[in-house]
């Protein structure tokens, strides 16, 4: 759900313009960066579910660190934390809060695709359930809330661009290259 998750970033940058979109993306997609690292280093997981199979749903995924509840909400946390120390003054007193909420909505979002492969606790620890509603199983569906999500990107961050920039030629190409982000990764994400 790459898109959908820098879907997210185009809602917030919306509603907190005084948060940089760079940071807003990067957060959104925080617990995939750490993924990669643990991935190359052979603790975390990705391999095709079944043969012949691609696009949504295509992947088993181990992540028991960097996907798992826990997990999600230290990251969250101590983006938070580091946000609120060092960038408040900058970006707003409630940066952190809103920055750390952006790193957790990956976990939601992940929640409601991801088959049952989501921990509760970093490692599996405890072997609790593992979470996740499936939503990949069903392509469309998948299709129609990640599309929505871009859609509500899109829409929200053109508005406010349009808004609140005094150059209508800026915020349009602003807002165009945005779009072309969203939308792109969208349709990766469509194909595959």
């Amino acid at each position: 759900m790459l898109a959908g998750h820098f879907g997210v970033a185009g809602i917030v940058k919306a509603w907190r313009p005084g948060i940089p979109m760079a940071a807003l993306l990067v957060a959104t997609q925080l617990p995939d960066l750490v993924f990669v690292p643990l991935s190359l280093a052979g603790v975390e997981t990705m391999e095709t579910a079944e043969p012949g199979l691609s696009g949504y749903g295509s992947l088993l995924i181990t992540a028991e660190y960097s996907h798992s509840l826990v997990g999600n909400l230290l990251l969250a946390f101590l983006v938070g934390l580091l946000v609120h120390y060092f960038l408040r003054e900058r970006w707003g007193r409630d940066a952190g809060l809103v920055l750390g909420s952006v790193v957790f909505s990956h976990w939601f979002l992940d929640l409601l695709v991801h088959r049952s492969d989501l921990p509760i606790l970093p490692g599996d620890a405890g072997a609790f359930p593992l979470l996740g509603l499936g939503l990949w199983e069903n392509p469309a569906a998948t299709a129609v809330v990640e599309g929505a999500l871009v859609l509500a990107g899109v829409v929200l961050y053109t508005w406010r661009t349009l808004r609140d920039q005094p150059r209508p030629v800026r915020a349009w190409s602003y807002s165009a290259g945005i779009a072309l982000l969203l939308v792109g990764s969208f349709v990766l994400d469509l194909l595959g």
